[in-house]
């Protein structure tokens, strides 16, 4: 018996009225249970998402079919590795990153559904709320050409009003016991699934951002942001800290060409491609991808300098190369 027929447009439009409902419930303040609804629709979204993907390339999106049973298909998890073992991610978006982000709101739905989650755990996953929106968006412009935009009032988005206005903020948890350990436990697992992103070189503002009021992006998280100080005197208190540049920006230049030309599929980049793309870009003048202490010689490079330069064509750099060697020329005579 073959495998049911699937359409790839439903799975398409599904996925996008689930994300729709996920924001306009967010956006309802007095509504309770919204934060579990909200990333239930979310997982759903991405999960409808993906095997519209991996059917329009003609993959598989069920198990092996047992005797006895019908077809069933593949999970979130699932739908997320055969998407990265396909090589499916669009070439401007960092799988690895992306994965993490949407494991971490999986990780806050399995809780939710099988138990509870401890108080202020919402305002934990708010940050991987925020990103998921705008991976979501990028991913079906790209994929299928459907923007998210088109269909809401962006000013809703990221998801609510209430951005956290400085970088270091600090939320309550319940006093109990039980709770400070589930919490301790979730930050846990939000670590290494964060670790893992960044250790595969993926861009970490495509895990979690904190925005300012202003909706413009004022940080983005590692594993170090994510910190809890339980004490046996006090409620225990979750807390955000600010950005360790070692970690949001820990490769050298040599280690960045390694990681690039691991990712890239065009020729293998050099110093100099690295030397002329800094001086067309002014990549050394953006904090985004560059940042040099006030002491040191050299800069050290984000993952998103990794994502940015993998995303460039043989024929950029060619460009770049070109151009940067007329000013030199220029500039010795």
């Amino acid at each position: 018996m073959s495998a049911p027929y699937v359409s790839i447009k439903r799975l398409v439009d599904n996925s996008l009225s689930a994300m729709l409902a996920a924001v306009e419930v967010y956006n309802k303040p007095q509504m309770t249970y919204r934060d579990e609804v909200t990333v239930m629709l979310i997982v759903n979204a991405w999960e409808l998402a993906l095997k519209a993907t991996l059917r329009q390339k003609n993959r598989s999106i069920f198990y092996p079919k047992k005797r006895g049973e019908r077809y069933r298909s593949i999970a979130i998890d699932d739908a997320l590795g055969r998407v990265t073992a396909s090589k499916l991610w669009p070439a401007d978006i960092d799988g690895p990153a992306v994965v993490a982000n949407v494991k971490a709101l999986t990780e806050y739905r399995d809780r939710a559904i099988h138990l509870y989650n401890a108080q202020g755990l919402g305002a934990v996953i708010y940050p991987f709320l925020q990103q998921n929106i705008l991976n979501y968006r990028d991913f079906m412009v790209a994929k299928f050409k459907k923007d998210l935009a088109d269909s809401m009032t962006w000013q809703l988005l990221p998801l609510g009003a209430k951005a956290p206005a400085d970088a270091v903020q600090f939320m309550k948890v319940d006093k109990n016991a039980t709770m400070v350990a589930e919490v301790e436990d979730f930050i846990t697992e939000l670590r290494h699934l964060m670790d893992d992103a960044q250790a595969a070189g993926g861009d970490m503002g495509r895990v979690a951002t904190v925005y300012d009021i202003h909706m413009q992006s004022q940080k983005k998280m590692s594993s170090a942001d994510l910190v809890v100080a339980v004490s046996p005197t006090a409620d225990g208190q979750i807390a955000i800290r600010k950005t360790d540049p070692n970690q949001t920006h820990p490769f050298s230049a040599t280690k960045l060409l390694e990681k690039v030309n691991e990712k890239r599929t065009g020729r293998k980049l050099t110093s100099r491609d690295h030397q002329a793309l800094c001086w067309q870009d002014q990549l050394r003048e953006n904090p985004k991808y560059a940042w040099k202490h006030t002491i040191g010689a050299s800069h050290s490079w984000s993952s998103e300098t990794v994502s940015y330069m993998v995303s460039l064509t043989d024929e950029q750099y060619d460009s770049a190369r070109k151009g940067y060697s007329a000013s030199l020329r220029g500039a010795a005579k």
